[in-house]
């Protein structure tokens, strides 16, 4: 077995069809397998997919909402694959996006982790990897308000997140939504941790697996694939729920790649980030805005008084 696509679906019935359907219609030339592993959706598209699909896909009924890293590393039992292709539920794919990068894989053994171009539905750049592993310098530098405004207006979208080259190149980690992982190196570093429920798994297990490998993560740019970002959390721009599970997912990778001290940091360097751009939007009246990051100051609050108890929650 060459591949092994490993899917979580979480009330995604519709997108988790077409994205498997897009994988079916368009991978050729290599042998794969797709798991499908559910978190007890409520509204039973589990079971929907399952029956639609058959013997198309390998399902796993996780029994309960796992998140992400403990659902993840049930599919990883299982599977057979030289190559782990961990696939977003809310993702098209084209252009034989599997082979391409099991191709690179194959061609260049001094990479361990690899991942495409992302687009968005609209064909636009999206968030593909970090150029620079995330650390507290680089979200001190990236949180600036002025910083922020010139990107926006002087730089490419995602200008240090989307490979604008044709150039393959070395990136700081690859986005979950299209991680793709020599089977060894899950091997030798460990599967994803399963203290972070989701957000911030794949980047915990990439600091973990460069340095037991020494792999190389690389942007493959001319594999494309399509994201719907956040698409389980509904269509609104701002999710309370989502930014808790981020903001929490993301202190505990802090904490185990830099310490407890490196997480308290994180979240305090946030806090001071949303008070300033609800200063900023109140002097522009800009009431909706000021409101999100109202909430955003709320909850990094509650987080910060409950530290550290939210590294074991």
């Amino acid at each position: 077995m060459d591949v092994s696509v490993i899917m979580i679906n979480y009330n995604t019935f519709e997108l988790t069809a077409n994205a498997v359907e897009s994988i079916i219609n368009n991978t050729s030339g290599i042998e794969y397998e797709i798991i499908l592993v559910d978190n007890l959706s409520p509204d039973g598209s589990g079971e929907r997919l399952r029956d639609r699909f058959g013997g198309a896909v390998t399902y796993i009924q996780a029994g309960a909402n796992l998140g992400t890293s403990k659902a993840f590393n049930l599919a990883l039992k299982e599977a057979a694959g030289r190559y782990i292709l961990w696939l977003n539920t809310d993702i098209l794919i084209k252009e034989n996006f599997i082979k391409t990068l099991a191709d690179y894989m194959d061609s260049h053994p001094e990479c361990g982790i690899c991942g495409g171009n992302i687009l968005d539905f609209n064909g636009n750049p999206a968030h593909s990897f970090a150029k620079n592993f995330p650390s507290l310098k680089e979200i001190k530098r990236n949180s600036g308000l002025i910083r922020r405004a010139f990107s926006k207006v002087f730089l490419r979208p995602f200008h240090d997140e989307y490979n604008y080259s044709d150039v393959p190149v070395e990136v700081g980690y690859i986005t979950g939504a299209d991680m793709m992982v020599r089977r060894d190196v899950f091997d030798k570093a460990g599967a994803f941790d399963e203290d972070i429920f989701m957000y911030a798994e794949e980047s915990e297990f990439t600091f973990r697996a460069v340095k037991t490998t020494g792999k190389k993560v690389v942007c493959v740019p001319y594999a494309h694939i399509y994201h719907l970002e956040g698409a389980s959390f509904g269509k609104n721009k701002f999710s309370k729920r989502r930014f808790l599970l981020s903001v929490k997912g993301t202190a505990k990778m802090f904490s185990k790649c830099y310490g407890t001290d490196a997480a308290l940091s994180y979240l305090k360097i946030l806090r001071k980030k949303s008070a300033k751009a609800m200063a900023v939007c109140t002097l522009l009246f800009r009431r909706q805005s000021k409101e999100k990051y109202r909430a955003q100051k709320i909850i990094l609050d509650e987080l910060i008084a409950g530290f550290p108890a939210l590294l074991h929650d």
